[in-house]
């Protein structure tokens, strides 16, 4: 007999993910996507550049980065 060893759904759904579009950012900044890009583009947010058109980026470096407190310690 052979078991299938899966992991538990809601831990998969409930994990954020690592890298997120600009839009995401933008939402989040409330601005938009294209200014997410300029600020990237001139080095003052990090970002993960995937081919010519593809950058993510990972929401904590970029509050960071900004100076953002996010979390329990955001007050």
């Amino acid at each position: 007999m052979v078991m299938k060893v899966t992991a538990p759904r809601k831990q998969i759904e409930a994990a954020e993910p690592l890298l997120v579009p600009a839009k995401t950012i933008a939402r989040r900044l409330s601005v938009t996507s294209r200014y997410v890009h300029m600020l990237h583009d001139a080095g003052t947010i990090p970002g993960h550049r995937f081919g010519k058109a593809c950058i993510r980026f990972k929401e904590a470096d970029v509050f960071a980065a900004l100076g953002i407190k996010t979390g329990e310690g955001a007050k």
